[in-house]
């Protein structure tokens, strides 16, 4: 009989410890994806009441309550003495608020200054000496691109026609590569004569040493009206106007892929930029959960490897918020010391009023796809597309016929920017704030489909990048992580840690379970007996106490 009890109880004894040991591993794993999950999410957390300070970004005093994620970052293009992969890892921190009712998510980096501090914005430069430049200044192709006909042998004369759409050099596909010309109609003596101004060669180079250069004739579609002498030009009102001549302008993108860095030197650097890129979609979402950073891919203008992604792209010059930046305040719709003539529409609601801020800087919004980047608003005449206002041609944004309010706002992401000395080096601090939707800032044309938006209680897809323009990084060249997640705290939750409770559960189960089993025949006794104690407990709890 006594074998057969010691058989029961080991039986006992054995199943309560199989429940702790799956108890445990399945806590074991719970803590384990816990902590993985931490390991590379950056969390956003509320902060009631929530003041920024983009003149002194990082200074603010709720900063002090949220610590930093350390985010490692790798180069972009890893080759043997490259250029990339000076920043080996940046720090990150998030927060939102509410401010009138509407949410605002601010974001913090920090990365160490490896070289030198750099406030200038030089042309990027090949190491043999050529101006890096993916291409120059697209637009759509139109009836305003031209060409320049000139010859080696004079410069000094040339001939202006519009340029056939198919003939339109450009990339990505349904962008021509221009540079703007102005063209001038002057009456000397009754007698008209043309002079074209601003035009370049195929390497980019100023035509007749940037001297204005006589046309011989002209044979333009001014929006489907053929223009065919000076005087009609003239007649109707296109005298001065400006023009995008068709270029083959130093580089394709393809034609730099072979490149694993960029010449620099004490005096010749690049701005610092950090930035922050939003996946979008257009991937599966276990897509980022592999081994993989979010690449641009070399030899493109920025096109991303895969999915859509809106960029926010900070540099210290000229967009920055100080004014040692050369550059201050950098290309806007408008000036940072006067009011601003863009108003937002009355559906986007900005209390804050973010993009004319005092002491702020501004972003390069863009959006990245699998053809190229594209400056989201702002514009044209700059180095990469612009997404924007399908009803405004390029022709009268160039000319100033467009209203600011008209185009997109490229102004939604207010930054801070400075450099700082601490103890162990100097760093570079960047602070990003922006409203969590953009829906109706451009009058429903479109801009927030190309913009994150966030709610509280989700997790988005992010990656960071730090370029180090005074040890040469730039463009292709930079340091970026792979992908995190960047979780919202919703504003009614508790920010402390927990213990899987079937952790919990199981300490006190499994004792009971075993209890149960092995005196399952007396239990009856045990709870009479248990009762008992409880009442003589109670007993001596109600007796009256002496109070001295």
């Amino acid at each position: 009989m006594a074998n057969g009890n010691n058989v029961k109880t080991l039986l006992i004894l054995g199943f309560v410890f199989m429940l702790v040991l799956v108890g445990v591993a399945y806590g074991a794993d719970v803590l384990l994806n816990a902590a993985s999950n931490a390991a590379n999410t950056v969390t956003a957390y509320y902060i009631p009441n929530a003041q920024i300070n983009e003149g002194n970004p990082g200074s603010e005093s709720f900063w002090q309550q949220i610590p930093f994620s350390s985010v490692p970052l790798e180069p972009t293009v890893p080759v043997p003495d490259g250029i990339s992969g000076h920043t080996t890892i940046v720090y990150v921190k998030a927060a939102w608020t509410y401010v009138q009712g509407v949410p605002y998510i601010f974001i913090l980096m920090k990365a160490p200054v490896v070289g030198q501090e750099s406030w200038l914005a030089c042309p990027e430069m090949t190491p043999t000496g050529q101006i890096w430049e993916p291409f120059a200044h697209p637009i759509p192709k139109g009836w305003w691109v031209v060409n320049v006909s000139y010859s080696s042998s004079n410069q000094g004369v040339a001939s202006v026609y519009t340029l056939p759409t198919s003939e339109q050099l450009g990339y990505p596909p349904g962008q021509a590569l221009t540079n703007p010309i102005t063209i001038y109609v002057y009456n000397q003596s009754g007698k008209l004569y043309g002079q074209i101004v601003g035009a370049i060669d195929p390497q980019g180079n100023p035509l007749n040493n940037g001297n204005p250069i006589n046309v011989t004739s002209i044979n333009l579609n001014y929006n489907g009206t053929p223009v065919t002498s000076l005087s009609q030009f003239l007649a109707m009102g296109l005298n001065g106007t400006t023009w995008a001549q068709d270029t083959y302008n130093l580089f394709y993108p393809e034609d730099t892929a072979g490149y694993v860095s960029l010449f620099y030197n004490s005096t010749y650097m690049y701005p610092e930029r950090l930035a922050i890129l939003w996946l979008l979609g257009g991937v599966p979402n276990s897509w980022t959960q592999v081994a993989y950073t979010p690449h641009m891919m070399p030899g493109t203008s920025g096109a991303l490897s895969a999915g859509q992604a809106e960029l926010w792209i900070l540099n210290s010059n000229p967009r920055a918020n100080n004014t040692q930046d050369a550059g201050y305040p950098g290309p806007t719709l408008f000036s940072r010391t006067s009011p601003p003539p863009y108003t937002h529409y009355p559906q986007y609601k900005d209390p804050l009023n973010l993009g004319y801020l005092p002491n702020q800087g501004l972003i390069a919004d863009a959006f990245v796809n699998g053809s190229s980047i594209y400056y989201i608003g702002g514009a044209y005449q700059v180095s990469f597309p612009s997404l924007d206002n399908p009803h405004v041609n390029p022709f009268e944004a160039m000319n100033g016929m467009v209203n600011g309010s008209q185009l997109w706002d490229p102004s939604v992401v207010a930054t801070g920017f400075q450099f700082v000395n601490t103890p162990t080096g100097p760093y570079m601090i960047a602070e990003f704030a922006r409203t969590f939707s953009t829906v109706g800032v451009s009058g429903g044309q479109g801009e927030s489909h190309y913009q994150i938006q966030l709610q509280p209680g989700q997790t988005y897809h992010v990656a960071f990048a730090v370029f180090q323009g005074g040890s040469g990084e730039s463009v292709d060249f930079k340091s970026i992580s792979f992908w995190w997640n960047l979780y919202i705290q919703p504003a009614n939750s508790s920010s402390t840690g927990f213990l899987p409770l079937i952790l919990l559960g199981n300490a006190f189960a499994a004792p009971a379970i075993a209890f149960f089993l092995m005196n399952y025949r007396t239990l009856p006794t045990q709870v009479i007996r248990l009762n008992t104690i409880i009442k003589l407990l109670r007993q001596i709890g109600n007796e009256p106490r002496n109070r001295s």
